[in-house]
């Protein structure tokens, strides 16, 4: 076990870890505009994200001093190695977490120049800074972290240019010339935004924007308000694939006949996951990151709920549906030096503004939901 490091600086620490650990290769892409390089000590880490970033666009450069060439680009380094306690005597903050058996996920503290965040249930650690990003520990048992850890950093930068983030899940319609048009659909955990939107899916005229986070852009001038996405595949439990022809290919015979034999309130609770990649589950359609905010659908719908609502509404009139789609940005979001953008509901009504809402209320039901969110689309 590597004897425990104290961290009094992330610039030093990730530094010092990178000549401990050389990188063997790298890999760049360019998630519509956000421009990232990621280097592994680890091969087989560097050709899973390779697998899972394919719907992207690849950085035409063989090495971080070519990338940078071009433009900026976030230098991520992904050590797989057993780490040292960055802690080292720290007591650090737990995050917020929901009561679980298992306990809380993550820990983390700051310093001087960035953070420290310590997943306490894989034993990755992250630290990120300005321009330093590492991750390090268990990474190829653990590649969504590392997944997440690029997520995040994208998250950082958009919201740096003075985006909101949104809960929500988004789906988009292609264009001849122009932006795609996006909606987006929020609503509190386990109401089923991630399923609705692989059911739009099963419409061939509509193509994926993101997964469970948006950031939404203001209005600029005559212009549209638009939203981006992450490149992040739906995570969905095997509720949602069974019910879902599209998401057949996921699950083995063996998996489908079990799930299948639960009871619906016993399946629709389990916390086993999946990832529904779109170029597998759904290859005529494509994964955009960037569209015109043409609708929001909030979901304030209940299993046994009776019939299902589609009502158009005026979120200053329902400003109680607002915290479905607000999200705070969590442990992998340090503010710049001179942040001080509003997060409040008035902020996020002033992005809203324009934007056609609809709220799905009553029972939960996803042909009838997928309907009324495909007439905000005009489809």
């Amino acid at each position: 076990m590597p004897e425990p490091r104290a961290v009094e600086s992330v610039a030093t620490t990730v530094a010092a870890l990178r000549a401990e650990h050389p990188s063997v290769d790298g890999r760049g892409w360019n998630f519509d505009g956000f421009r990232v390089w990621v280097d592994s000590n680890e091969p087989g880490l560097l050709d899973a994200l390779d697998r899972y970033f394919a719907d992207f666009r690849r950085l035409d450069a063989a090495s971080l001093d070519a990338a940078r060439a071009s433009g900026p680009v976030t230098h991520i380094s992904a050590i797989q190695a057993a780490p040292p306690d960055l802690a080292a005597g720290r007591t650090p903050t737990v995050g917020e977490h929901k009561p679980s058996v298992r306990g809380p996920k993550e820990a983390y503290f700051d310093v001087i120049d960035g953070r420290v965040v310590h997943k306490l249930r894989t034993g990755m650690w992250f630290l990120f800074g300005q321009d330093w990003h590492l991750a390090i520990g268990p990474c190829t048992d653990n590649p969504n972290q590392v997944i997440n850890f690029i997520n995040n950093r994208m998250i950082q930068w958009a919201l740096h240019r003075g985006a909101l983030l949104g809960h929500a899940s988004a789906v988009c319609r292609a264009r001849a010339g122009a932006l795609p048009r996006a909606i987006a659909i929020a609503g509190f955990s386990g109401m089923g935004k991630s399923t609705l939107a692989l059911h739009l899916l099963n419409d061939r005229r509509v193509d994926f924007l993101s997964n469970d986070r948006v950031m939404i852009h203001p209005r600029r001038a005559d212009e549209a308000p638009t939203i981006e996405g992450v490149p992040k595949h739906p995570r969905i439990n095997p509720g949602t694939i069974l019910h879902n022809p599209d998401l057949a290919g996921i699950l083995s015979a063996d998996e489908r006949a079990r799930f299948a034999a639960l009871q619906p309130a016993e399946l629709w609770q389990l916390e086993h996951k999946y990832d529904a990649v779109i170029r597998e589950c759904f290859p005529e359609q494509h994964f955009y990151l960037r569209a015109e905010f043409a609708g929001l659908v909030l979901l304030d719908w209940h299993r046994g709920g009776g019939p299902t609502r589609a009502t158009r509404i005026d979120v200053v009139e329902r400003r109680e549906l607002l915290p479905a789609l607000i999200k705070e940005p969590g442990l992998f979001y340090r503010p710049g030096p001179a942040q001080t953008v509003s997060r409040s509901e008035d902020r996020y009504i002033e992005f809203l503004a324009g934007v056609p809402v609809l709220e799905l209320s009553g029972g939960v039901d996803f042909d009838v939901g997928r309907a009324a969110a495909l007439e905000l689309l005009d489809l």
